[in-house]
């Protein structure tokens, strides 16, 4: 059985179609495991959360910054003169 050109030519052609598929499987492949695992994490999270003995962290802030001169925080009105 022996192939005739175009026969060897579309086999080369399906062979770099296969390739490029793989390709995109593969990048397709570390999407869904990277949004697996970022599933997982957040369950684990909730699972932490939701025990009973669960005890939530003190968020320690900034303290404000004094402005010199005393300039208000928020936004200037704007009529300095009420209206009548």
């Amino acid at each position: 059985m022996a192939l005739d050109l175009s026969q060897l030519e579309e086999v080369l052609k399906n062979a770099k179609n296969s390739d490029v598929v793989k390709k995109e499987l593969r990048k397709a492949l570390r999407t869904v495991s990277a949004a697996i695992r970022n599933l997982n994490q957040a369950v684990e999270d909730m699972d932490t959360i939701l025990a009973d003995d669960y005890q939530p962290t003190v968020k320690e802030r900034k303290p404000r910054t004094v402005t010199p001169g005393g300039a208000k925080r928020g936004r200037k009105p704007k009529n300095a003169t009420p209206a009548a």
